[in-house]
């Protein structure tokens, strides 16, 4: 499903982004490796270091085992970093799970916004805040 995912969203992806698998995003202390992201500019201009917050339009976890860990803490890190796009290709329940608006602080950081989207659903892919495409569930699940 990581695979399906990065080769869906990278057909949107136009010559001032990239698509990444399992990439480190360097957020505050932190520095997770979302399944799928998608970064502003090109690879090269990260050689010297990783994407922070400000570089990422979209990230993607696959999940199974890791549903509620990625529900949890990494979601609200991503909403910390203000990460506008954050989807979980929920394998269990064969669904993606869409969070967009990040807002609050404290406790109360969160996104404001969850869509679902099951199976037989299209996603909008919005990068850079613009609807660049459709992707249909089934094509990210395996």
């Amino acid at each position: 499903s990581v695979g399906c995912t990065f080769d869906s969203l990278g057909q949107f992806v136009n010559p001032d982004w990239h698509a990444r698998i399992e990439g480190p995003v360097t957020i505050g202390d932190s520095e997770p490796e979302p399944d799928v992201s998608v970064i502003r500019g090109r690879r090269r201009d990260y050689v010297d270091r990783h994407p922070g917050p400000d570089d990422v339009l979209l990230l993607v976890e696959v999940a199974g085992a890791s549903l509620e860990r990625d529900r949890g803490w990494k979601k609200r890190i991503y909403a910390a970093a203000r990460v506008p796009v954050y989807w979980i290709v929920n394998l269990i329940d064969r669904q993606v799970e869409v969070f967009t608006h990040p807002a609050g602080a404290g406790e109360q950081l969160d996104y404001t916004s969850r869509q679902v989207f099951q199976a037989t659903d299209t996603i909008p892919v919005v990068l850079d805040g613009k609807e660049v495409g459709k992707i249909a569930v089934n094509d990210l699940l395996p």
